[in-house]
């Protein structure tokens, strides 16, 4: 496959994430950079807590991003990714402060337990132990429980999907709208996207991904894995919160995620799909233009879901 970036993103070409747990740290120079400019804007204010962890599992690290004037807001929970087995609450500070910043709402991101020493459930586990612990003090925090919105990024956007999928059959609260950044969704690596970019492609490619869903899951034993591990799996997409989609052109999750999107239409779950030309997986980590008009999207859909239009 031939990859022409699109304007202001050339950087990314050449640089891998590390998929394995010996360069699980290894995001490439360039990404990395990116993930640590950053600077607490003034009107904001940035701070860590602990979550009691589920089923005696060890407290869920939390940093909490707000504006100094918020009295009362909605709430989004920010799932960064990884590939499951790397990443920490220092990648989405960028993501998180710029969405509490331009929703006027209250983010909290989770610091999930890691895959392999950590297999499926844990992490969902986690994210529903830190939601649950924003809402029960929700007036601490500054957050409106009946505006709750949920953001994932790559294999967060997975975890996401599945909390979603989870807090739908168990009657947890109600999701006003969960946006799901470039996902991983689907173990099989399959489809279209998964094989034009196995090899050569920036950031991550499609050779390899398997590895990432045995550490996840805890291997392959011939049984169908939970939905709510592999939402690509969930037959019944109704009853889900309105949905923002992201792909990117040059990203073997990309079909998995149009695939997905286009079901959720399916099921009349309001959902907006945006394909990113010309860009890898990870690209919105790059100050540029077209990284500007996708956050405004992503902000819009927060807000359009909370009424804030």
């Amino acid at each position: 496959m031939k990859y022409q970036p699109h304007p202001g993103y050339e950087m990314l070409w050449g640089v891998q994430m590390g998929l394995d747990n010996e360069n699980e740290g290894n995001l490439g120079k360039v990404i990395r950079d990116f993930m640590l400019d950053f600077k607490l804007p003034e009107d904001m204010e940035m701070f860590d807590l602990a979550a009691p962890g589920l089923n005696g599992a060890p407290d869920v690290p939390i940093r909490i991003y707000r504006p100094k004037h918020i009295k009362k807001a909605p709430l989004v929970l920010n799932i960064h990714g990884g590939g499951f087995i790397s990443g920490d609450l220092d990648n989405d500070n960028i993501r998180g402060t710029l969405i509490a910043q331009n929703v006027s709402c209250v983010v909290v991101s989770v610091g999930y337990r890691l895959a392999p020493e950590s297999i499926f459930p844990a992490q969902l586990e986690d994210c529903l132990a830190a939601l649950n612990y924003a809402l029960e003090n929700a007036d601490d925090l500054g957050i409106d429980k009946e505006k709750i919105g949920i953001f994932g990024t790559s294999a967060g956007g997975c975890i996401a999907a599945g909390l979603c999928l989870y807090l739908r059959d168990h009657m947890g609260p109600k999701v006003a709208a969960q946006v799901l950044n470039f996902p991983a969704l689907d173990y099989l690596q399959t489809s279209l996207s998964a094989q034009q970019n196995f090899e050569g492609a920036p950031l991550i490619k499609g050779d390899g991904l398997s590895a990432v869903w045995v550490k996840y899951l805890g291997g392959f034993d011939g049984s169908v894995p939970s939905y709510y591990a592999v939402p690509a799996l969930a037959r019944d997409l109704s009853g889900l919160p309105a949905t923002c989609m992201i792909v990117n052109e040059y990203d073997p999750l990309r079909d998995e995620g149009i695939d997905y999107a286009r079901r959720l239409m399916a099921f009349s779950v309001p959902t907006e799909l945006y394909s990113m030309p010309r860009v890898p997986h990870g690209f919105d980590l790059v100050p540029n233009p077209l990284t500007d008009w996708i956050r405004e999207a992503i902000y819009r859909t927060f807000k359009r879901e909370f009424g804030m239009l």
